[in-house]
């Protein structure tokens, strides 16, 4: 027997493609935000069908698409963290097939910014 009919024939499960986790890019460590601003995020990942636990949060003050590349993120959410290639806030964008969204940090949002960025959020996850 072959070395790969050997693999073939130990491995029969359908392989699946998991999805790509979303990474969340804060401005300043985790530990240096509010109760109430760790609420708000929470309410957001949860707002959007995920859980806390299956986010990636990161701290940048800036950052580029290209940075990103070994954490091979879908979806991207910068609270007070600049994307370094563009200026847009509050808009989804795709870079390199990434899915980004850059916002002020959650300490500075006030109602009309919270508004917008849920916009772009449904935009993100389709809702």
């Amino acid at each position: 027997m072959s070395q790969s009919s050997a693999i073939e024939s130990l491995y029969q499960e359908e392989l699946y493609a998991l999805p790509s986790r979303m990474l969340i890019i804060l401005s300043k460590p985790w530990e240096e935000h509010s109760e109430d601003e760790r609420t708000v995020l929470s309410k957001m990942i949860t707002a959007v069908r995920l859980s806390m636990a299956s986010v990636q949060i990161i701290i940048r003050k800036d950052f580029s698409i290209e940075d990103l590349a070994p954490l091979a993120p879908g979806k991207v959410l910068a609270l007070g963290s600049q994307l370094k290639s563009s200026p847009k806030t509050y808009e989804h964008i795709s870079l390199n097939g990434i899915s980004v969204i850059a916002a002020d940090a959650i300490s500075n949002l006030d109602d009309l910014k919270k508004k917008n960025l849920w916009i772009a959020l449904k935009q993100m996850f389709g809702l």
